[in-house]
């Protein structure tokens, strides 16, 4: 009894800094293919909600006819059921009836999204036009919807841009939309005012619960918004035009708050100093933050996985290795997220391996990603269950139950789990490179046997991935147990 006591306290104790933290949730990172080592284009973010609600990886068949309309769980959001709608993933929500909340994920043609970062328009503008609550569009909604209708990035921005003006935002969100000829960014403005640009090749952006788009032209290619973005701001006094400046979008419908400057700013600070050498932006003065940035050297989808791992190591402001549960920075990898994903598009590959989801569950710091080719048609099984009670066959909670054990004794157990993640990555991204190297000299004369090598590739990983979670669990638990019979080890027979 002692024992149990002893373990549900030290628990306790190190997952508070992170549980009392506010439930705004994610952190984005974009990057152009021309910023990229590869030359390839990546989106990519973290889901921050809740620790104990597990995601579940959805396979979508396509379908000439969706068997009914979408209706949403989180409000009363519909939309019509799609005619000849794609093939697609999701990260859904367990609890959902029609797998909604899906988050991320690849159609089958070739179009990749993340939705939604969480942000916030300002006060004015949403006097002047407020959310639609009831019926608009949200998270729960938007990938689920969007997703297996378009064929390009930009077909994504206008169906959604159109759903937002015609049946209202339900809350305020950023998306991501990535295809073989780049990245599209799309900011709600307020209920029915949005704007979206493209992603300069050569540059990458971050977001934190913020809304970061500035400029907007509206006669550039690059740029797409709801049709009254500028003259609705102009009649309501959210912008006034000056001689010789473009349309400020964030002055006239996002916001800068005090509690920007020690949730949101860190952590753009944070990613932007780490990528870009030379910066001399102060960490509280968040309206000085470009936009964009070129990497003082190009990004790999590691660097990316790194930057959402992040919790400001090294600094006193690292809320783990300090155990200060009122760390006043918001860390980016924080111990409720519920998964976090890295999407890559290689437009010089087949898109079935060129397009790859990088997935790992729960906390990003101590977590695993794995790889998920678009040409994926079998989900290995233990992603596919889960849900808000522990288990010992969901994906899910076999990597919720290694954290929660490492966040006991961070500066014992994060490294034993992050060194084993690591070079487990490093062997899998070895293995990619087999797999790939066989599917291209053999998908155009043996498709079936290139989709099997994929499938193949995805049951093996997942399960040599689970299969070195449990050791690590169990390496914990010795330790832990060790640990305890020797704090309450009394002499004697």
């Amino acid at each position: 009894m002692k024992k149990i006591t002893f373990l549900a306290s030290a628990v306790t104790a190190a997952l508070t800094a992170v549980i009392t933290l506010p439930a705004s949730a994610c952190t984005t990172i974009l990057v152009g293919n021309q910023a990229t080592t590869d030359g390839s284009y990546i989106i990519a973010r973290n889901e921050d909600y809740q620790a104990t609600n597990a995601k579940h990886f959805v396979f979508h068949p396509a379908e000439k006819m969706q068997q009914s309309d979408f209706h949403g769980n989180a409000n009363n959001f519909s939309y019509p059921a799609a005619k000849d709608a794609l093939q697609y993933t999701s990260m859904s929500d367990f609890d959902t009836h029609n797998k909604s909340m899906g988050e991320v994920g690849f159609n089958s043609a070739g179009v990749g999204m993340s939705a939604t970062e969480t942000i916030y328009n300002g006060a004015k503008a949403l006097k002047a036009d407020p959310y639609v609550t009831k019926t608009g569009i949200g998270e729960d909604a938007i990938e689920n919807v969007i997703l297996p209708r378009i064929h390009s990035a930009k077909e994504g921005v206008e169906l959604l841009g159109k759903i937002i003006e015609t049946q209202g935002a339900a809350e305020g969100f950023g998306v991501a939309f990535v295809d073989n000829t780049g990245i599209w960014y799309l900011e709600s403005g307020s209920g029915h005012q949005w704007m979206a640009e493209k992603i300069p090749a050569d540059k990458y952006f971050v977001s934190a619960n913020q809304g970061r788009l500035s400029t907007y032209l509206p006669n550039n290619p690059n740029y797409m918004a709801s049709p009254t973005l500028v003259s609705f701001a102009e009649q309501h006094g959210l912008y006034k035009a000056e001689a010789g400046k473009p349309f400020n979008f964030h002055a006239a419908y996002s916001q800068d708050t005090p509690n920007d400057v020690t949730y949101n700013y860190p952590r753009v600070w944070t990613l932007q100093h780490m990528y870009t050498q030379g910066l001399t932006t102060k960490i509280d003065q968040g309206t000085t933050f470009p936009v964009f940035l070129k990497p003082t050297r190009k990004l790999s989808v590691a660097d990316v996985e790194q930057g959402l791992r992040n919790h400001y190591q090294g600094t006193s402001h690292d809320p783990y290795a300090t155990q200060n549960p009122k760390e006043a920075y918001r860390p980016i990898s924080v111990f409720r997220t519920q998964e976090s994903h890295v999407l890559q598009v290689r437009p010089n590959l087949p898109t079935a391996i060129g397009d790859v989801e990088y997935i790992s569950y729960g906390m990003s710091a101590l977590g695993v990603y794995l790889p998920y080719y678009q040409g994926m048609t079998e989900v290995p099984h233990a992603l596919t269950i889960g849900t808000n009670k522990a288990d010992s066959a969901s994906a899910n909670w076999a990597f919720r139950k290694v954290q929660t054990l490492a966040m006991t004794n961070w500066k014992v157990f994060s490294p034993i789990v992050q060194t084993a993640y690591h070079k487990f990555e490093v062997q899998t991204a070895s293995k990619q490179r087999e797999l790939e190297k066989n599917y291209l000299k053999i998908y155009k004369r043996q498709p079936k046997k290139a989709q099997a090598l994929i499938n193949d590739f995805e049951k093996t990983t997942v399960a040599d991935a689970l299969a070195l979670t449990d050791q690590l669990t169990n390496t914990l638990f010795t330790k832990m147990t060790y640990t305890t019979d020797m704090t309450y080890h009394f002499e004697g027979a």
